[in-house]
């Protein structure tokens, strides 16, 4: 047992002296740099990375918004305003364009606090990246429509009149 004791004293009294000598404190040294330097090429390369997906993806943001802009053109050349539902849905159809009816895109005040509800027609024309907590975020171009009589529930009649026409956003499937 004190051949062993004296064993291990020697072998730790050896791995200090090699510890401390200047060749290897200097090896030390020059991994340690080196690995800084690769640890900064990373950075710089996950950073840059980054920065060309950014760039790219706001190029396809803005290559997407003139796509619906030139969409909602089309729509706002052909359906103009004081058009009936009738003539706006007859036309969809005629075009083998899928709608649904959703209502209040914008409040519509007639006057004196008196609103209107009637449904406006939306056509689903584009979709953009939602966030973690809704499924969906659909673009739409949007019809609104005046109701032909004062109701107060929602009502979509053949009769109502195209008040505008413009570009909505819709988060849907959202938590």
């Amino acid at each position: 047992m004190f051949q062993i004791a004296i064993t291990f004293t020697t072998v730790m009294s050896v791995i200090a002296v090699i510890d401390s000598s200047p060749q290897l404190v200097a090896l030390k040294s020059n991994q340690v740099k080196r690995w800084h330097i690769y640890a900064a090429v990373g950075i710089v390369g996950l950073l840059s990375a980054w920065g060309i997906r950014h760039a790219f993806s706001q190029r396809a943001q803005r290559h997407r918004e003139v796509e619906y802009r030139k969409v909602l053109l089309t729509y706002s050349q052909v359906l103009k305003a004081g058009m009936t539902r009738k003539q706006v849905e007859d036309y969809l159809s005629s075009q083998h364009v899928p709608f649904r009816q959703m209502c209040c895109i914008t409040a519509k005040e007639l006057s004196g606090g008196v609103f209107d509800h009637a449904y406006d027609d939306l056509v689903k024309i584009g979709q953009e990246d939602s966030p973690w907590f809704c499924s969906e975020n659909n673009v739409y171009v949007a019809f609104q429509f005046f109701g032909s009589k004062p109701q107060a529930l929602p009502e979509a009649a053949l009769s109502d009149t195209l008040r505008d026409v413009s570009l909505h956003q819709w988060l849907e499937g959202c938590l």
